[in-house]
Parts: structure tokens; sequence; C-alpha cells
């Protein structure tokens, strides 16, 4: 499903600079991993493709799936500039269309955490199906100490419509540890930490609180998200 806000965000070339430069701790984790171990990526809700390029650059096999046509074509003109290869596909974080599990390593940056505690919950649970027995899914997502949490519409707890996004309206739902570690059923927590600092949103210094989380698939546990289906 295409995401119309983001394509006319992406639209604005104007809006590719910051996101195009990886961030530290991605960069850092991509170097502590081989791809002769964990060769096969998955970059889920990829915007532009700065972690993909990243991964790819690296050596690993990279697919890179985005709810904007926008993001996805950039990608793939970023990517043939590079001569690299990078698989891509135009599909929301739901709606991931590869066979399970398939994927050694799934990173989702700024992502997940888009609608109600039942969606991102849902999203965990996709992910652990795509990953392969002891998978790392690397992921971020906000605390409730970050400035966006209180401000829009509330439309369920811990859950706002924010006007302080940088596509105003997104939806965000706010998660604090325990039930972080309760939605990770099925993994093994390896790191988790709350980065924090201010940047500027347009013009406005905003205070910023995510979530950065490492967890391993478990290969079975009676806790998995699924465990008992079918």
């Amino acid at each position: 499903m295409k995401n119309n806000s983001w394509d006319k965000y992406w639209s604005d070339s104007s809006n590719h600079e910051w996101w195009e430069r990886p961030a530290p701790e991605v960069v850092a984790f991509i170097e502590s991993q081989s791809p002769e171990s964990h060769p096969a990526v998955l970059d889920l809700g990829c915007g532009v493709g700065r972690h993909a390029i990243a991964f790819a650059k690296q050596g690993f096999r990279v697919t890179a799936t985005d709810a904007s046509q926008q993001a996805i074509d950039h990608l793939q003109s970023w990517t043939e500039q590079l001569d690299l290869s990078i698989a891509t596909h135009v599909c929301g974080m739901l709606e991931q269309p590869f066979h399970k599990p398939s994927f050694d390593i799934v990173l989702s940056y700024n992502v997940i955490y888009h609608g109600r505690k039942s969606q991102f919950a849902e999203a965990i649970r996709a992910v652990w199906s795509l990953l392969k027995p002891s998978g790392l899914f690397f992921f971020t997502c906000p605390t409730r100490k970050d400035g966006k949490y209180g401000h829009g519409e509330c439309v369920a707890p811990h859950t706002y419509a924010s006007t302080k996004s940088v596509t105003p309206g997104d939806t965000h739902y706010f998660t604090d540890r325990t039930e972080l570690d309760e939605i990770l059923a099925g993994f093994i927590v390896r790191s988790v930490k709350a980065d924090e600092g201010y940047w500027n949103n347009k013009g406005e210094k905003q205070f910023f609180s995510n979530w950065h989380v490492l967890a391993e698939k478990i290969e079975y546990d009676s806790n998995r998200p699924d465990a008992g289906d079918g």
C-alpha cells in the first residue's frame, strides 16, 4: 500500500540530505556484523535508503521496503549510481511479500511505531516470522519522554496523531520498558538503551527520546508471538 503523505514528503528533494546520512548507531551495528554469518538483510521502512545502501556497501545481500513509491524510486536511482544491488518493494510494514523465514537481520529505523500499540505488536510479530532462527532485529521507537508525547490528538492510550511529526498527523505509539519487554516475547533482548537529545524540527528545538533495541529471535519458545497457532 502506497503512503501518499510520505510520497509528498519525499517528492521534495530538499528533504533528502539529512535522510541520506546513515545513523551512527546503525553504522556501528553494521560494523559489528558479518555478511558471511548474517548475509540476508531486510531494511523495513527504508525511506530513501540510507541504511540499505550502508549494508550493501559492506557486502550484505539487501532487500528494502517502504510504503512510499517516491522513496523507493530514489533508492533505486541511488543504487544504480553506486553500482550496487538492492531488491526493493513498495509495501506497508504489515504487508511484507516474502517467504518466511527469509532474513538474518531486520532493521527498522523510526518506522514500526507508526500506528497504535496493536499495530506495533503486529509488526514485531511479522518481523519474528521473517527472521531465521537466531536472526537479529535492530529497531527504534520513541519513549514516553519524547517531545512528541502528549501532543496532538490522543487516539488510544499512549498514542498520538502528532502535530510535531515530520509529516503532521502521523500516529505514533510511545512505549515504556515494561510494555517493550512484553511485546518482544519470542525474542532475547540483547541490548536496549534510550538515546536522548535535541533536534531542530522546522526551526523548533525539540527533545527526542528513543529506544534503540537489538533483539535475537528465539528458535523456539512457548511464549513466542505465534506459539500454538495452526
